[in-house]
C-alpha cells in the first residue's frame, strides 16, 4: 500500500504546483502524469476518480494542517478576549501567511485560483467540513461583533477570504520571482490584510 500512497501524494503535490502556476483547467492530465513521472495513464482516475476529485484532494491535503493552526490561534484569542475583532481577523491571515517561506508549498496559488473560480463553488462545499471547521468558528465569533445582517456578513466574509487568498498568492509569486522589495514589505502586507479584514467585518459596529 505504501507505493500507492506515495503515488497519490506525488500526484497531489505536482498538481498543486501546476494548477497554482497555470490554472486548474489549463493543465492536461497527460501533462500532469508526465510531470509526476507517472507512466500509468489511469493513475488520476484510479486515485481520485477524475480532475475534480484531484482538486478536492489537494484542498483537503493542505487544509487539515491549516485548520489545526487556525484553531490554535482562535483558542488563544478567545482566552485573551473573544471580543477582540483584530485578533479574530488575524486568525484568517496568519496561518496562510506562514506558508510563504515553504518552498515546496504551492497551496496559496492553488487556493487563490480554486476559490475565485465560481464554477467550482460546489467543490468548496464538498470539502470535508472537519478540515475547514476553523473558518466557520472564526465566522461564528466575528458575526455578532460585526453589526451586520447575516446576509451582509456572509458576503463580506467571502470577500475578505478572496482578498486574503489572492494577496498572499501574489506576494508568494513575487518573492519566488526574486522581488526583494516584495520580501521586505511582507510584514506590512500581512498587517494591512488583517486591518482590511477588520475594516470589512467591523465597519457597522
Amino acid at each position: 500500500m505504501e507505493p500507492g500512497r506515495n503515488t497519490r501524494r506525488r500526484l497531489i503535490e505536482v498538481a498543486e504546483r501546476l494548477f497554482a502556476e497555470r490554472g486548474i483547467d489549463a493543465v492536461s492530465i497527460s501533462e500532469l502524469l508526465q510531470a509526476a513521472g507517472q507512466r500509468n495513464k489511469n493513475a488520476v482516475q484510479y486515485h481520485f476518480g477524475d480532475r475534480e476529485g484531484l482538486v478536492l484532494a489537494i484542498a483537503e491535503h493542505r487544509s487539515a494542517a491549516l485548520n489545526r493552526r487556525r484553531s490554535e490561534l482562535l483558542a488563544r484569542a478567545e482566552t485573551r478576549d473573544r471580543n477582540d475583532v483584530r485578533a479574530l481577523c488575524a486568525t484568517l491571515v496568519l496561518p496562510l501567511a506562514e506558508l510563504l517561506d515553504d518552498e515546496q508549498n504551492h497551496f496559496l496559488g492553488f487556493l487563490a485560483r480554486y476559490h475565485l473560480d465560481r464554477s467550482r463553488r460546489r467543490l468548496v462545499s464538498a470539502v470535508d467540513p472537519r478540515v475547514t471547521a476553523s473558518y466557520r468558528d472564526a465566522a461564528r465569533l466575528l458575526r455578532p461583533l460585526s453589526g451586520l445582517s447575516d446576509a451582509d456578513f456572509e458576503i463580506r466574509f467571502a470577500l475578505v477570504l478572496d482578498m486574503i487568498f489572492t494577496a498572499l498568492a501574489g506576494q508568494q509569486a513575487q518573492e519566488r520571482a526574486g522581488d526583494g522589495t516584495a520580501r521586505s514589505r511582507r510584514s506590512r502586507l500581512v498587517d494591512n490584510l488583517v486591518d482590511c479584514a477588520v475594516g470589512s467585518l467591523a465597519a457597522a459596529r
